[in-house]
């Protein structure tokens, strides 16, 4: 077949359809007028087809500079399709290899982020940022140079997030979490590399699914009977169990509970110094009634109980703590859609449902906390009196489990 039958100027009024240049190179136009340069070859006696890009982009002299670097291979017996794959991938594998080298990657200035923010945020928030990196980000773009991810491909990946449900709820917090989270570390590799301004997040945060609150799911006082009941007898993990008892019996949040160890509790007088949580800077002490410090005294030889380690361990490993689904799937298994946190609003309901002091209920459980002095005030002004109430309550709900 004669070879160079096409000119520039044919080419660049080329109608729909094939048109043949010689020795298997062709000018491909569609019906939308877009134009690309195919080259049918055989290579031991299988036919292939070869792409070497858009026209006017690839000019009719670069694509002849093609078909004979392919004639070149086809003549030694080498696959050009095969052999520009591998030279792709290769320069892929380089190009991650070279920003892994650099520490470049997303992952690994996430790494650093999750680093820089220790004593800045709390040790369950940077935690929680970094495992759901870890869940959602990093299997898809962790290696990747953090330059390089483009904004269409992390929309796609945080509304494949949104999409997703947990105990039935779309994922749609979860994805704006990410986004916000993935932002810092973008705006950390802008920090330490000038050259580098691309942060996608701010544009796609407004693209992801709304988020709906709902209220947190929690059961009514007339129904606490029957779920003191239903708990008195679940086969579940033990340790999950107690944790649910504790929280009923504290009013504490879920975060407070898997975050203590032994060494927060004194058994002298039988008061849990509550590690400080969220935007509090002191201990908050919290006196357990007798049912509580049974219970913890029956788990403690399942956990270690030596004073650093914890009293909520995860169920795979008692060096990590209990995770946050743990309580909730509990509660799923034993029938109430509720979550963990929806227990506190039982405790505050029902001591306030029994007639104690409202400011004491506060107190106790930790819904007020002006200023480290005026709290600590509150503390121990109302400690006795808590004690009480605590004991009251505990002693209230036995008399619900042992009710027909």
């Amino acid at each position: 077949m004669a070879s160079n039958k096409l000119t520039t100027k044919q080419c660049d009024n080329a109608p729909e359809g094939t048109h043949f240049d010689g020795d298997g190179l062709y000018l491909l136009v569609k019906p939308d007028g877009q134009k690309y340069w195919r080259m049918a070859c055989y290579l031991n006696k299988k036919r292939k087809l070869l792409a070497f890009g858009r026209y006017p982009k690839i000019s009719l002299a670069a694509a002849r500079q093609e078909r004979a670097k392919a004639q070149e291979l086809i003549a030694q017996g080498i696959d050009p399709v095969a052999q520009k794959k591998e030279a792709l991938q290769k320069q892929v594998e380089d190009t991650l290899q070279k920003a892994k080298d650099a520490g470049n990657t997303f992952k690994q200035v996430a790494q650093r982020l999750h680093a820089a923010k220790a004593g800045k945020v709390t040790e369950e928030t940077r935690n929680r940022m970094f495992r759901q990196f870890e869940i959602h980000l990093f299997p898809v773009i962790g290696h990747k140079p953090i330059s390089e991810i483009k904004g269409a491909e992390l929309l796609a990946l945080l509304r494949s997030v949104a999409e997703k449900s947990n105990h039935g709820r779309p994922m749609t917090y979860m994805a704006k979490k990410l986004c916000q989270w993935a932002s810092e570390v973008f705006d950390l590799a802008y920090v330490e590399n000038n050259d580098f301004s691309n942060n996608p997040c701010r544009s796609i945060m407004k693209h992801l699914p709304n988020h709906e609150a709902h209220h947190m799911a929690r059961i009514r006082f007339n129904e606490l009977g029957g779920f003191v009941k239903t708990l008195e007898t679940y086969q579940g993990y033990m340790l999950t169990k107690a944790a649910i008892w504790i929280l009923l019996y504290t009013g504490m949040r879920q975060a407070s509970i898997r975050n203590a160890t032994w060494q927060d509790f004194d058994f002298k007088t039988n008061t849990w110094n509550r590690k400080p949580e969220k935007l509090d800077k002191f201990i908050h002490p919290l006196p357990l009634p007798t049912q509580a410090i049974a219970l913890l005294n029956e788990i403690k030889p399942l956990t270690g109980g030596k004073p650093e380690d914890l009293v909520f361990p995860s169920v795979r490993n008692v060096n990590h703590r209990m995770s946050e689904a743990a309580i909730c799937q509990a509660l799923d298994r034993m029938g109430f859609r509720m979550v963990g946190h929806g227990l506190r609003g039982v405790v505050s309901t029902g001591l306030n449902e029994l007639g104690f002091k409202p400011h004491v209920v506060e107190v106790q459980i930790g819904h007020k906390r002006e200023n480290a002095v005026e709290a600590a005030y509150n503390d121990a002004e109302h400690f006795e009196e808590r004690r009480k109430m605590m004991q009251d309550w505990a002693d209230y709900l036995d008399k619900l489990v042992e009710s027909e």
